[in-house]
């Protein structure tokens, strides 16, 4: 079963989620986590192309968010 499939507790709670606070809310916070995830990656592993990697999807997310 995949973690996200129709009908599981993820999908229901993500669903929950996205009622509670809307879609914008979510990709923000989704955006907000790749920001962080990139912070540390540059700083703790020094991967300054993995780090842009995660910082590229934060700011595509932000984008689609807006």
């Amino acid at each position: 079963m995949a973690y996200f499939q129709e009908n599981s507790e993820p999908m229901l709670a993500l669903e929950e989620m996205v009622d509670k606070v809307g879609v914008r809310n979510v990709l923000y916070a989704l955006a907000s986590i790749c920001a962080a995830k990139s912070d540390h990656i540059d700083s703790a592993w020094q991967d300054g192309a993995l780090a842009a990697q995660w910082t590229k999807t934060a700011n595509v997310i932000e984008k689609t968010a807006q």
